[in-house]
């Protein structure tokens, strides 16, 4: 039974994790990093395609990684599956959910960037910002990680980033607190998610000292979905006046509801168009009129403009 809507889907391209955060149990219940071959996830997608999925949301533990287990045996990669996507006809976006924030090759920055199915939006679930907690985490460094998301603006134009933070980690400090602050606010995500920091059994952090009053981490984590409320705000009253594609979702009395490239199916914004009759799966062309906290209201263009 699918969850989603008809025309948009969740393609898993891996499954298992190579990484040893130590806040997480997923390496030890799923298994290492392995990509699916790449024929079938082609033909995973194929058989989407012929069922009415016109949106394609790729997905795992690691998106990014895809094929970088199978060495020379097979060099394709993620920005292979992309333009083999985006060559089926009837595919109008594609979307990269779960990034770590490695094996961003030159190829497939270029791949993002220069296909126009593949919407303009990468999620990078970063967990934090200040190098110090990023070390006990043993995640990659804080200098690299930004680098690369600098790379990610200069090169992908328009490009939405989302992100989820942990806050409250065990040993976080103010001034750790603050850093990861200062970070996200240079780095502007239009889309974002946190968590307070939870005791996982099995994991190394479980048993780390200094752990955060729960107090503290839930008052931090307040403080970056104000932040991230407010970017997502800020984004939608900067489209009043522009034309943008919206992918409609379905009808909520006489208005379409939708989505433009810089929404998820369930995790983001959405866009109204009243009073305007259109099928689910169809690709608008519409003119942004007005933001209502996070929600656009839009009008379509002329319907020579619709992509069925």
């Amino acid at each position: 039974m699918s969850l989603t809507a008809p025309h948009t889907a969740y393609l898993r391209v891996a499954e298992g994790c190579d990484h040893a955060c130590t806040f997480c149990a997923i390496p030890g219940f799923r298994g290492s990093f392995r990509s699916k071959p790449f024929d079938v996830v082609v033909a995973e997608a194929e058989r989407l395609v012929a069922n009415g999925v016109r949106e394609i949301n790729l997905i795992a533990e690691d998106t990014n990684q895809y094929g970088s287990d199978w060495g020379k045996a097979d060099e394709r990669r993620l920005a292979d599956l992309l333009h083999v996507l985006a060559a089926m006809p009837e595919v109008k976006w594609i979307r990269l959910l779960y990034c770590y924030p490695s094996y961003f090759s030159e190829e497939l920055i270029d791949a993002i960037a220069g296909i126009d199915k593949v919407c303009k939006y990468i999620d990078i679930p970063l967990q934090h910002l200040a190098p110090s907690v990023l070390r006990r985490m043993q995640r990659p460094g804080g200098k690299a990680t930004l680098d690369l998301l600098h790379k990610l603006r200069e090169r992908i134009p328009s490009l939405a980033l989302r992100t989820t933070f942990i806050t409250g980690f065990p040993g976080e400090t103010v001034e750790e607190h603050t850093e990861l602050m200062r970070h996200a606010r240079s780095l502007g995500f239009e889309r974002g998610g946190a968590f307070a920091y939870s005791q996982e059994e099995g994991t190394p952090a479980y048993d780390m000292d200094e752990q955060v009053d729960g107090d503290v981490a839930e008052a931090r984590r307040d403080e970056l979905i104000g932040f991230f409320q407010d970017n997502a705000q800020a984004w939608a009253e900067a489209q009043v006046g522009k034309t943008i594609d919206v992918l409609i979702d379905k009808m909520d009395g006489t208005d379409a509801i939708g989505r433009t490239y810089a929404d998820a199916p369930d995790i983001d914004g959405s866009v109204r168009l009243p009073d305007c009759v259109l099928l689910p799966g169809m690709v608008v062309a519409s003119r942004v009129v007005a933001a209502d906290v996070m929600e656009l209201v839009a009008q379509p263009l002329a319907f020579d403009d619709v992509s069925e």
